[in-house]
């Protein structure tokens, strides 16, 4: 994207800043300093006028600076070790060359042998879906014309034998059609009228039908998963839904959302309390919007929670003008447990509570994100290759470990071991030169690569917490993740509208992810929940995603 009105960016050394403050002072200002100074004065009053109209992003501003993004460093960076090791090869090749020249024109010339074919991994996705996926798809059996199983066999029957027919599995064709995201039908009730009295007469409508309302459970489940999953607003799928021929206003929209959030409520409540007894924590906020706060001095953020629950996964959003340590802290007095706490996010301030009981500090394990310590070495790597990429490399080695660990799907104690083991000499070393870089001056640490070095070593127990305690997380990313779906919300939909509009959108949002990361059709289990609103509002607590009824009747999801 072209900027119109793009300053000249000015680049100084630490030494000519400080040489530019001293002319300043004497105010002995040549006509190359106004220069600098005119470009830099316009340059800080550009950029504040482009942040003041929200027209800056972390992408664009790198795209001004001419900075690669992460993606585009990486393949440099592949690059840059795949084209030195050729180099290798090459010298190699070269001198190998030398020596062996007539040696190698009296040979014949053969042919490079061909690659083998690639191993068929089961586990890797292969491009083709299964026809027992679609489980979402209602079955329709079709029942042989003239045979069912124990008939004779017309084949053997000609030749006077008495082979009988079996079942066997049957044969799945799938055919999809599409419809209107929300859909209905139109019951046509016959009416009669006697010409002379005026009697009227009226078809009797089947009991299934009178006891539905116009919209069903199902239409509203619908309409939660395009808001709150997918992101749609409700304007952009009344107009979808106008353009089918299935008129659905965004008020009704809204109303029905908030019928739904009324029986779905009492679960949300124990999905609350489950997840400040869990075991390991994953936590991290962005940025939202809220209408009805725009203009307040405190901002407004999304704080995304992943709750290990033994085998279940608790997934819980809040946006409001809460950061995400105020969340943790809200969280955490509903939690009764006695169990040890692990917790991973990043090691930014607002991340942790201000005041925590001292009972549960005893008990509570930080981990912080080593991916976050990783990406300070990744941005500097065009102005610090040879550092940086020392770094990436020690990291890169650990995480190759890590991966193996759940290739092999090692359970905790093994995957410590295995750490302990290949990963501890590693991170060591790396500790080790991160050290010298300060102790022996090799960089300034106020400079970027200063600052990225203190980070990692003010905060190393708690990034190599995997190296210590059975089943410590490496890095957030599956928090990074979820909170994808917060985000693709905020990008679709641009705001809420208010406070309490955001708290029904967490609600139903948390309620969804929770049950696809739990492997339940989010769909049917939302309309399953409306179906039984009595038994739901009794007793909640038997109607979680994982619970055994909901698991008999919903569709699970691979």
């Amino acid at each position: 994207m072209a900027h119109k009105n793009k300053p000249e960016i000015i680049s100084l050394t630490q030494e000519q800043i400080e040489a530019l403050k001293l002319r300043i002072a004497d105010s002995s200002l040549s006509l190359q300093d106004q220069k600098i100074m005119i470009a830099l004065l316009s340059f800080n009053l550009w950029l504040q006028n482009q942040l003041s109209r929200a027209k800056l992003n972390i992408l664009r501003l790198k795209k001004i600076f001419g900075l690669p993004t992460e993606k585009k460093s990486a393949k440099q960076q592949e690059t840059l070790v795949t084209t030195m090791d050729a180099e290798e090869k090459l010298t190699q090749v070269d001198t190998d060359a030398q020596e062996s020249e007539e040696k190698t024109s009296e040979q014949p010339v053969t042919t490079t042998p061909p690659k083998p074919k690639p191993i068929f991994d089961p586990d890797q996705n292969h491009g083709r879906i299964a026809a027992s996926d679609y489980v979402g798809c209602p079955h329709m059996k079709i029942p042989h014309a003239t045979l069912k199983p124990g008939d004779l066999c017309p084949l053997c029957a000609e030749g006077s034998l008495n082979g009988k027919l079996y079942a066997l599995d049957p044969k799945v064709i799938v055919i999809l059609q599409g419809n209107a995201m929300i859909t209905g039908t139109r019951y046509l009730v016959e009416k009669l009228r006697c010409a002379l009295c005026g009697e009227q007469y009226e078809a009797t409508l089947p009991e299934e039908i009178k006891q539905q309302s116009k919209y069903s459970g199902s239409c509203r489940s619908a309409i939660a998963m395009s808001r709150y999953y997918a992101g749609v607003p409700f304007k952009r799928l009344e107009y979808l839904q106008a353009l089918q021929g299935v008129p659905l206003a965004d008020a009704t929209q809204w109303d029905q959302i908030k019928i739904l959030y009324q029986i779905i409520l009492p679960v949300y409540r124990v999905l609350e309390t489950k997840a400040a007894q869990g075991q390991l924590i994953y936590y991290d906020d962005t940025g939202n919007r809220i209408l009805e706060l725009y203009g307040s001095s405190k901002a407004v953020h999304t704080t995304a929670f992943i709750s290990m629950l033994g085998p279940h996964a608790i997934y819980l959003f809040y946006t409001a003008q809460h950061y995400a340590g105020e969340n943790m802290a809200s969280l955490l007095s509903k939690r009764t447990s006695e169990e040890r706490l692990i917790t991973m996010s990043d090691a930014s301030s607002q991340n942790l509570p201000k005041a925590v009981d001292d009972h549960l500090a005893a008990r509570w394990i930080l981990c912080f994100c080593l991916v976050h310590g990783r990406r300070k070495f990744y941005e500097l790597f065009e102005s610090f290759k040879e550092e940086c990429q020392l770094v990436l490399d020690i990291i890169g080695q650990v995480y190759k470990h890590e991966a193996y660990c759940k290739k092999q799907k090692m359970d905790q104690e093994k995957r410590l071991l295995y750490h302990q083991e290949q990963s501890t000499t590693l991170m060591e070393s790396l500790r080790i030169w991160l050290n010298n870089q300060l102790l022996y001056q090799l960089v300034e640490e106020n400079s970027g690569l200063g600052q990225a070095v203190r980070y990692m070593l003010r905060h190393w127990e708690a990034l190599t917490t995997f190296l210590h305690v059975p089943g410590a997380p490496i890095d957030n990313s599956l928090c990074e993740q979820a909170i994808k779906v917060a985000i693709r919300h905020r990008r679709n939909s641009l705001s809420y509208k208010t406070a309490n509009g955001a708290s029904i959108g967490d609600c139903i949002m948390s309620m969804i992810h929770t049950a696809a990361k739990n492997k339940v059709n989010p769909f049917a289990y939302l309309t399953m929940l409306q179906r039984h609103a009595a038994e739901v509002h009794a007793t909640p607590e038997n109607w979680l995603p994982w619970s055994d009824r909901i698991m008999l009747e919903v569709n699970l999801v691979s």
